[in-house]
């Protein structure tokens, strides 16, 4: 295991903001990034990490703003969770969405019920969610709480 934080985030803009929030509370740790299912796995399989903050609705694969598709799955990030239990890595998880239901065709979970549903699935590596809006710096407040709790 290695002291590095790993934020998987496909928006530009929220992963910005997720880093600079993450350098403020554990300046200590250096921060790698991911875009996708597909990168994070990659990362994943390279090295350890001390801690994962990651959106679950992500793309399987990089797209780069300028390319077409690639469009988000809203429970892509559960394959992260996945790959850890077969591994039996016990890499604690932080889940930070803007979207307070994820909605995938007719199906709707809003984010309690998911946060519920990670917690039963996922023991070893759940650690807990944040409502990310940009607007307000709650979410910012409650990343630090989780992180220094997981950091205890």
């Amino acid at each position: 295991m290695t002291d590095t934080v790993l934020v998987v985030e496909d928006s530009d803009t929220k992963l910005a903001s997720v880093v600079a929030a993450l350098t403020a509370i554990v300046p200590q740790y250096p921060i790698e990034t991911a875009k996708s299912v597909r990168s994070a796995v990659a990362a994943l399989e390279a090295k350890r990490f001390w801690l994962i903050v990651a959106d679950m609705s992500l793309p399987t694969f990089d797209v780069e703003s300028r390319e077409r598709g690639g469009t988000p799955r809203p429970f892509g990030g559960i394959e992260v969770f996945d790959y850890l239990m077969r591994e039996g890595l016990s890499t604690p998880v932080i889940v930070v969405s803007s979207y307070q239901a994820l909605v995938d065709g007719a199906r709707s979970m809003p984010l309690e019920r998911l946060a519920s549903d990670l917690a039963r699935d996922y023991p070893e590596n759940y650690h807990g969610y944040v409502y990310f809006d940009s607007a307000y710096s709650n979410w910012e407040r409650e990343l630090r709480a989780l992180v220094e709790r997981t950091n205890q």
